[in-house]
């Protein structure tokens, strides 16, 4: 198994380097892992007291989940050598030398402390999630290590071109961890229609909204100029060759409204799971809250997936008090 001992030893005591690319598989043990060995080697060497170290995480849900997991791990309570903070809340005592944070966490705190005083690790991980926040935290970072020489910055994903980032930092060392991947299966919308027998129709694609929301139902029927999108679905569709399907499924595909976001369709799909699938966890990722809470409504009204007594419906935005978020990941 791979060392991470070795690798905190080697790269940045060894060789002093300020900033290492970590590119690992998922399930490698990036996130929880690797902080918590560098928390370890640091303790090891009599610097445990004097070790400060920031991971940052792309969305709150995130850097609360990992925080409990790596304190969970270590035996520990949330707020002792291990805590978070996220906007408007947090958990961390005079002891903890491991803050998981947000991106726009970090970077407010840069405002006010420009230099990052005591802190001895700093640690960005998911960088192949660009955004504002995020491409400025490097540019940032990157002015503060010239006056900041002892700094340790490590950049982490799985899914990143570590050689871009690494030159972007003058050439630093990249190391690939092996993971473990769980296979996959991928279905399309066509082996979607031809699994459950759902046929679209021009009436079933309109996506009710409720009564507070009846102009976007509307705007839905009376739409007639196509979006770029649809124009792309279209070119696709006659490119492709659906011989080996049934006559319902080509037909559902022929008058396929991209620019729909399915509700019913979705439903269908989700009864199909609940009724022939094995007992699991789905997740339906949307386009925004108001689509959420459209959906969510929808389900609740529907004879098998509103019975709490066999499908939980719980929605996730970052908008959600933490109480809301953490039901997620409890259960």
């Amino acid at each position: 198994m791979f060392n991470f001992h070795l690798l905190t030893a080697r790269w940045f005591v060894e060789f002093g380097e300020a900033v290492v690319v970590i590119s690992g598989e998922t399930g490698c043990g990036k996130t929880t892992q690797i902080p918590q060995y560098i928390l370890e080697s640091e303790i090891d060497a009599g610097r445990g007291a004097l070790c400060s170290i920031i991971c940052t995480q792309p969305r709150r849900i995130s850097a609360m989940a990992v925080s409990e997991r790596v304190a969970a791990e270590r035996g520990e309570n949330l707020g002792e050598s291990v805590g978070y903070k996220v906007r408007l809340e947090g958990i961390k005592g005079r002891e903890t030398r491991l803050l998981f944070c947000t991106t726009g966490i970090l970077l407010r705190r840069l405002l006010v402390d420009r230099n990052l005083k005591g802190v001895t690790h700093v640690f960005v991980d998911e960088i192949h999630e660009r955004g504002m926040n995020e491409d400025f935290l490097l540019i940032v970072l990157k002015e503060l290590l010239p006056r900041r020489p002892e700094l340790r910055l490590i950049l982490m994903s799985a899914t990143i071109n570590a050689e871009l980032f690494a030159s972007y930092f003058g050439g630093a060392p990249m190391i690939q961890i092996p993971g473990f991947t769980y296979p996959v299966q991928t279905h399309f919308l066509e082996d979607v229609l031809e699994m459950t027998g759902y046929r679209l129709t021009q009436y079933n694609q309109i996506d009710d909204y409720g009564q507070d929301k009846t102009w976007k139902t509307q705007r839905q029927a009376v739409r007639k100029r196509k979006s770029q999108i649809a124009f792309v679905v279209e070119d696709a569709l006659e490119a492709a060759n659906f011989k080996e399907y049934c006559p319902q499924t080509r037909d559902s595909l022929s008058i396929w409204n991209p620019d729909s976001i399915g509700f019913n369709l979705i439903e269908n799909v989700l009864c199909h799971i609940c009724k022939r699938g094995s007992p699991g966890a789905v997740l339906v990722f949307m386009t925004g809250w108001d689509d959420i809470n459209a959906l969510k409504d929808q389900l609740q009204a529907h004879t098998l997936l509103g019975d709490p007594s066999k499908v939980l419906l719980l929605p996730c935005h970052g908008s959600m008090a933490s109480a809301d978020q953490d039901r997620i990941t409890t259960i």
